[in-house]
């Protein structure tokens, strides 16, 4: 439900807080006052395209905030939480800045958001009946889905929808394999080539890795050779010159000198230490030197491998690293190739099968809506009545649906009039009028009233074109509709504004040479008075003060 509108700088709204309430809230003023500056506002900030007019002269941005609370959209909360915009209450402000070149910025609980994932919010929370927004009532999408929700069978419509698109799915699969390749035999016979060249080499999983590090091994043995047998010998073997011979004479020569000296004792034990593990470290050198191999023959083979896979990865430009995995690619296009009957044969088998699920699913379907449409043409047609059209007559027309398992039905939904006696029935879109759709448009709504998940439903001017007895019934079923949602209506219909819980008054006024809009809530006397404006015109009389009074004392 939306529970404040705060605007700033918009067109001539200097500054605007306005509170608003469950039930029907109308919105009026007198001509030219800007009654429809709230919904446009509310339009605005859901995204709607901005015109380069709409920041107030003078200053360089508007700012448009809506605060929702969602304890009862339970669709609207899971949507902010998938989207990690949810503030974990039951409050989501929406906000949009609109510079005056014609830039915004738009918000969901203070986080930057695109246009596109706030209508999809938007969509949720409020929709919005202009004189000219009835476009959506004529496409079959719209009525289609408006029957469907009245009806209530979203398991069935689910699983009319997966089956369709299954079988679409499937029929794409079997189109492409059913496609003639004639080239398809010499593809097939060069993967054979290609693959025999790869099973000839009997590669093994990451045999070139480790190739590449044998290579550098056995390379490297001839230089480590040469270079540990001349550590040894610096340290051990070299006659007379060797580390370990001058430390041990040195050594001996520390020894010479006594004990007695603290200094001198503590350089012997260092040199002992130092004497033991040099010769620890020379069984290391030999013993390692011992397991060297110079294997020449072994590095020939190592080189002769890696040059075969080096020249192999070249040939079919890719890395040699990358030849087992572009031995298994070959493998599997060739076996797509050779089992293409096979496959082709199993995806027909299923096919077949989802055809026979898909049109058990949609004969269900359909009978299911052919029964609620009928209980939604009587609803209707029950509420056009009402709204001064005696000679209307509304129903809900099915066509074959030409497209092959369509993920929503076997059947097409057209929404017919006829608005005078006599008339054949025809589409809505080719008969109703502007004031008849707004009439149309308030029957269907209220006929679908349980069926509505969205909370708020705003009207600008339905009224129009009506007056007098008819104008009190749109009122009051206006008022009805009010029970089950949140209804803004704009109205220059006393009988339509008296039926209001709550009443809002557009003013416009004058400072300094400069506009300014505002827009107050009324008290109940001041409601009299604004409709007895509305039914008298400029000169008030207590007449039509007591005519007044008398409209909201019926409510």
């Amino acid at each position: 439900m939306l529970t404040q509108i705060t605007i700033s700088h918009l067109v001539t709204i200097e500054k605007l807080h306005v509170e608003l309430y469950a039930g029907t809230t109308v919105i009026t003023g007198e001509t030219g006052a800007g009654k429809s500056i709230l919904i446009d506002a509310i339009e605005l900030a859901l995204g709607k395209r901005i015109a380069t007019d709409k920041v107030r002269h003078g200053q360089d941005k508007a700012d448009i905030s809506l605060g929702f609370n969602l304890q009862n959209v339970p669709q609207a909360k899971q949507w902010l939480t998938l989207h990690e915009l949810d503030n974990e209450t039951d409050e989501c402000i929406i906000r949009r800045t609109i510079h005056k070149d014609g830039r915004s910025r738009s918000f969901i609980n203070g986080t930057p958001i695109t246009l596109q994932l706030l209508r999809e919010l938007t969509d949720l929370l409020i929709n919005i009946h202009g004189q000219h927004e009835h476009q959506a009532l004529f496409k079959q999408d719209t009525q289609r889905n408006m029957l469907d929700k009245f009806a209530g069978h979203d398991d069935l419509l689910n699983s009319v929808s997966d089956l369709g698109k299954e079988w679409h799915s499937l029929s794409s699969k079997i189109n492409e394999l059913k496609q003639p390749n004639h080239d398809a035999h010499s593809r097939s016979e060069f993967l054979k080539f290609q693959l025999r060249e790869l099973e000839d080499l009997q590669l093994k999983p990451n045999e070139f890795s480790e190739l590449d590090r044998e290579h550098k091994d056995l390379a490297q043995s001839g230089e480590q050779l040469e270079k540990l047998n001349l550590s040894l010998q610096h340290l051990a073997d070299q006659e007379d010159h060797n580390a370990l011979s001058l430390l041990k004479q040195t050594l001996h020569l520390l020894e010479s000198l006594g004990s007695e000296n603290p200094k001198i004792v503590s350089w012997i034990e260092n040199l002992r230490s130092n004497i033991i593990q040099l010769r620890d470290l020379e069984d290391e050198l030999r013993s390692h030197l011992e397991s060297i191999d110079l294997n020449p023959e072994r590095l020939h083979w190592v080189e002769e491998r890696i040059s075969t896979l080096f020249n192999l990865a070249r040939k079919h430009k890719i890395l040699p690293t990358e030849l087992s995995h572009f031995q298994n690619k070959i493998l599997d296009e060739l076996t797509a190739i050779e089992t293409k009957d096979t496959l082709l044969e199993e995806l027909e088998k299923k096919r077949e099968a989802i055809e026979k699920r898909y049109e058990d699913a949609a004969a269900e379907l359909s009978k299911s809506r052919h029964i609620a449409g009928k209980n939604l043409a009587q609803e209707i047609n029950s509420f056009i009545q009402e709204l001064s059209l005696p000679n209307g007559k509304f129903q809900i027309q099915f066509a074959n649906d030409t497209a092959r398992f369509s993920p929503q039905g076997i059947e097409k939904i057209i929404f017919e009039i006829a608005m005078n006696a006599g008339q054949p029935l025809q589409p809505l879109a080719k008969v109703a009028s502007g004031g008849e759709l707004s009439r149309i448009s308030l029957a269907i709504h209220l006929a679908t009233a349980e069926q509505h998940t969205i909370p708020s439903l705003i009207f600008d001017e339905i009224d129009v074109g009506i007056s007098g007895g008819t104008a009190e019934i749109v009122g009051k079923l206006i008022r009805r509709l009010g029970k089950s949602h949140q209804i803004l209506c704009i109205t220059h219909l006393a009988q339509v504004a008296a039926q209001g819980h709550q009443h809002l008054l557009v003013e416009k006024n004058l400072r300094k040479d400069t506009t300014f809009t505002h827009v107050r809530a009324l008290s109940t006397e001041d409601k009299i008075i604004e409709l007895a404006r509305m039914l008298g015109g400029v000169k008030m009389t207590q007449k039509t003060l007591e005519h007044a009074r008398e409209m909201l004392e019926k409510n």
